[in-house]
């Protein structure tokens, strides 16, 4: 087992089967083959993924095992499976599998006149998009409909998206079958061999010679286009701001924690937070469980935000118009009392995680990102307190005082970073390409909401600034978070982008609307508890696979 081998991070689609019509001498290559690749790219650092077929899945599931017995990590293997499929829980124990590897449920197509067949492409078109080479031995169908033989079909994706290919048609099966009726094939391989070595590859028999022929040739190709941590994927928590509907936000974290049984601040390379997205973002980094974040929410925000009388809430708005609305010591004092449970201080380099939390510097009028010290040229902030910097990415305009940071050079002052990244998906994004090294198509992102509401500005065309008022403020919100979602799903692309949120009536839910905690709560449970969501999150995100730990990295 080495992860810095030379195969480090590469991702390999495994493709075929075991031929249904294979003799004794032809189904023993097939899986001796499957078994020394699997050991040989587990032990140089590589990846395997593989469509589930039931005659791989035993040897593979077998030499990743024994990989992580010695200390390899489970995501050595992915199986993806379609829901099509899965299903069938006793002869797809996926829970099984997962004991010893990721699993990926894809899609079932619905409402088609071929759900078999639709699923299936659906599963395909996902292997071909997360893989660096593509590898082939063994196939069915060939022999009985052409058309249906997976191993050609597979091939074509992968030599669609120009990956380094490579076909094993000497072992038998489809493979065998494809490449000698298409000859042409081997033109278009791309993997670094001439014309007249890859005939030769495609015929070869003699298992262990085919093995250390393409893992050698692997480790030449420049397939990883960056740096990985975990090798398969990258995977970024984005906690959009909203105020105290970040009780919805953390019912959603703590939902899916239970049900899926692992620490969400561990299952994630970089944790990013705007405002009270934020304050959920460096609760996680300080060792808070989302339980302990709702905890607060719940206990603390009526605190933070007091409900009033009438009386006094007229005499409140009418002295925010000069002043702000809430106080930012109260806020200041609880998030003391949450993140220092020790009686210890903490900063930003106590984080268990990765963390970006966006504000908006008052005195020099630009947009700034607070972080953590993974990067040797983005230090500044390691010594920052935790409780400064919620303050600083929460200090919405009228509602809050700017917030001072007290570690620079000199105090600066800070407003809320929804001013420009309320949802901080392209942020976090952005931090992971340029600054962390990670290749584009290595990044999956869980972005969560605060909840949303239709809105419209068609009564306003003709309206001049007094009529605006805090509908402009909203305007400017709803179009910066909408711009974020939408630019983050085509940049990393929509399957890589999982957004949670709720849709709720018009005026339901307010910034500072404390008496609908509970509300929001349920919301939040509601919406984690559904099948969709805690399949994709715990096939693509909370899956059981720990982040490295980013000081080490």
């Amino acid at each position: 087992m080495n992860s810095a081998g030379p195969l480090h991070g590469v991702r390999i689609w495994l493709a075929g089967a075991v031929p249904s019509d294979a003799t004794a001498a032809q189904k023993d290559s097939v899986e001796t083959f499957v078994r020394e690749f699997a050991a040989e790219v587990f032990r140089n650092g590589g990846h395997i993924l593989h469509g589930s077929h039931p005659s791989f899945v035993g040897q593979l599931i077998a030499q990743a095992k024994e990989h992580v017995s010695n200390g390899g990590r489970k995501d050595c293997l992915t199986l993806a499976v379609s829901k099509y499929w899965s299903k069938d829980r006793a002869n797809v124990p996926i829970q099984e599998w997962r004991q010893t590897c990721t699993v990926y449920e894809t899609a079932e197509a619905t409402g088609s006149a071929s759900p078999r067949d639709d699923s299936l492409t659906i599963l395909r078109q996902w292997m071909s998009e997360r893989c660096d080479a593509f590898v082939a031995v063994g196939g069915q169908w060939w022999q009985h409909i052409a058309g249906r033989a997976g191993v050609p079909i597979e091939a074509g994706l992968a030599i669609q998206r120009g990956l380094p290919c490579f076909l094993l048609g000497g072992l038998g099966g489809a493979a065998g079958d494809y490449v000698r009726d298409h000859r042409e094939v081997i033109r278009l391989l791309k993997n670094g061999f001439d014309e007249a070595t890859n005939q030769r590859l495609a015929l070869e028999e003699n298992v262990g010679g085919i093995v250390g022929t393409i893992c050698d040739q692997l480790s030449r190709l420049p397939l990883v286009k960056g740096r990985v941590s975990d090798g398969i994927s990258f995977r970024i928590l984005a906690l959009d701001g909203g105020g105290i509907k970040g009780a919805f936000t953390a019912s959603v974290l703590t939902t899916l924690e239970q049900a899926l049984g692992v620490t969400a601040a561990s299952q994630f390379d970089l944790i990013a937070g705007t405002s009270t997205g934020g304050i959920l973002a460096i609760g996680l980094g300080m060792g808070l469980s989302p339980k302990d974040m709702l905890r607060f929410y719940r206990d603390r925000g009526p605190v933070v935000f007091p409900a009033m009388r009438f009386h006094r809430k007229w005499k409140s708005q009418l002295r925010s118009v000069l002043n702000p609305k809430y106080s930012q010591r109260a806020l200041g004092h609880e998030l003391e009392q949450a993140y220092y449970r020790d009686a210890n201080r903490k900063v930003l380099g106590d984080s268990v995680c990765r963390l970006v939390v966006p504000a908006y510097d008052a005195i020099g009028g630009v947009c700034h990102v607070f972080r953590t010290p993974h990067h040797p040229l983005l230090a500044a902030d390691k010594n920052t307190d935790a409780v400064e910097v919620a303050l600083a990415t929460a200090a919405a305009p009228t509602y809050f005082s700017s917030a001072v940071v007290k570690n620079l050079i000199s105090n600066a002052s800070f407003f809320d970073g929804g001013v420009w990244a309320n949802c901080p998906a392209m942020a976090a994004i952005v931090e992971a390409i340029c600054y962390l090294g990670v290749p584009l198509d290595r990044i999956d992102v869980l972005s969560i909401g605060t909840t949303e509401e239709p809105f419209t500005v068609k009564s306003m065309a003709q309206a001049g600034w007094a009529r605006w008022g805090k509908t402009l403020i909203d305007l400017l919100i709803n179009a910066q978070v909408d711009c974020s979602v939408k630019h983050a799903q085509l940049l990393v692309g929509e399957p890589r982008f999982l957004r949670v949120n709720t849709v709720t009536a018009p005026g339901m839910y307010a910034l500072d609307g404390s008496k609908e905690i509970e509300d929001l709560i349920a919301l939040g449970n509601r919406r984690a508890s559904e099948p969709e969501i805690l399949t994709q999150v715990r096939s693509r995100f909370m899956n059981g696979i720990d982040a490295m730990d980013w000081k080490t990295t």
